[in-house]
């Protein structure tokens, strides 16, 4: 994929995976720190003209938390015992079945392979991150 798509999507993030996979070399010291910086990166990166019509469904691993502001188009879930990635699979087959375009991001390629076989598009948190750090340049010029 070389630019994300500028038609209305759903992306059902792995909050947890991708948290704590770029952010930790941010220097966040704690988990909240990491979320935080992660949600206020979605949040400029939700309001490109590209990701616009897009709504983000992030879900974190454990207990609900207070979390930083995220904005408009993100909402946050919290997997409290069910394990997130239970919510992430169930969540993009539904979505798939009544015809909403849905894509989960994570690097956890045990999940990638489960949605798959449920037939539900995929991308890795690096991808998401590499093209939606471009339409963010791109705008800032």
């Amino acid at each position: 994929m070389k630019r994300l798509s500028s038609k209305a999507t759903v992306y059902l993030i792995d909050g947890s995976n991708f948290s704590l996979r770029f952010w930790e070399k941010a220097g966040g010291e704690s988990r909240d720190q990491l979320e935080g910086g992660f949600l206020r990166w979605l949040a400029a990166a939700a309001g490109t003209q590209a990701l616009r019509a897009s709504s983000f469904r992030v879900v974190f691993d454990g207990p609900y938390r207070r979390a930083a502001a995220s904005g408009p188009a993100i909402t946050l879930y919290y997997s409290d015992q069910e394990p997130a990635d239970e919510m992430l699979v169930e969540r993009g087959y539904f979505m798939q079945n009544e015809g909403i375009r849905a894509i989960i991001v994570t690097s956890d390629n045990g999940l990638r392979d489960r949605a798959a076989a449920e037939g539900v598009k995929t991308m890795t948190c690096e991808a998401f991150q590499a093209l939606a750090d471009a339409e963010l340049r791109k705008e800032s010029r």
